[in-house]
């Protein structure tokens, strides 16, 4: 089941595509977090600084899915209340999203239900013991970031998600491979390595639409598989409340999910009712 990013696999991935760049506010921040004394006041400054970014940043830590108790209204509020690390995740998310979202077009669907399931995500994080908040937002968000790229260099990529999300009875990569010789999650992978988000969500983005995953449990880390898990569970729900949908391959991996998770189905439906607050 393991998948060999090997210098060939990462040469015919990236054919004809370029990875975007990290914009230099991601960069100056990643390099304050490495301090040892982190000011969260110098990461509110940088974030500050860039009006577009700042702005994404209060809108996403002030939606429901948060679930904070006053509104934060600067940078320098969001970074003291959520942590360097939470502070650093999102900013990392909304910035690969401006980096795409300015290339690709209209993309507003695409990355709205990215969002959505990054704050699905979040709040399943926060209900499970352990559960990782942090990285489960970043991952919501990242996962399919391959897909906004491949639609850029396939004109008939949009086709291929049609066929790809009619298919049960082989992972949706395969059809992606089969038609363009490459797949969104390797190159959502590579892009993550690139963007220097932490391994656990590299591997997670790598394995999300493997179901084989949760059978050959020393083949990812223990905290990728439980982002899958998580993914997989705020996958099914939009599918199903948002976009009103059922797929069998989804539900699959929603009861995998929930094994994994050591959820029961009680649990699930109690998490449906919150989620559909909050969605609403």
């Amino acid at each position: 089941m393991s998948r060999s990013i090997t210098p060939e696999v990462i040469e015919r991935t990236l054919k004809g595509i370029t990875i975007p760049t990290r914009p230099q506010v991601l960069v100056k921040i990643q390099s304050e977090l490495k301090k040892d004394d982190t000011n969260p006041r110098a990461v509110g400054r940088l974030i500050g600084g860039d009006v577009g970014l700042c702005a994404a940043v209060l809108k996403t830590v002030n939606s429901p899915f948060f679930g904070l108790s006053r509104r934060i209204s600067s940078a320098d509020q969001a970074a003291s209340m959520l942590g360097m690390a939470a502070t650093a995740q999102i900013v990392t998310s909304l910035a690969l999203r401006a980096a795409i979202g300015g290339k690709a077009g209209s993309l507003e669907r695409f990355w709205d239900s990215s969002e959505k399931i990054a704050g699905m995500s979040s709040h399943i994080a926060s209900v499970i013991p352990r559960g990782p908040r942090d990285d489960a937002y970043c991952f919501g968000l990242f996962h399919d970031v391959g897909i906004p790229i491949l639609m850029q260099k396939f004109p008939d990529y949009r086709q291929t998600l049609v066929l790809a999300d009619s298919t049960s009875d082989r992972p949706f990569t395969a059809v992606e491979e089969e038609r363009h010789a490459t797949d969104h999650a390797t190159l959502g992978y590579l892009v993550a390595k690139g963007w220097f988000l932490p391994e656990a969500i590299c591997e997670a983005i790598l394995y999300h639409h493997d179901e084989s995953v949760f059978d050959d449990i020393e083949a990812v880390s223990p905290r990728a598989l439980t982002l899958i898990a998580i993914n997989a569970l705020s996958e099914h729900f939009h599918d199903e409340y948002v976009r009103q949908r059922e797929t069998s391959s989804s539900e699959r991996m929603r009861c995998r999910a929930l094994d994994h998770l050591g959820l029961t189905e009680d649990e699930y439906c109690d998490l449906r009712e919150e989620l559909t607050a909050m969605v609403s």
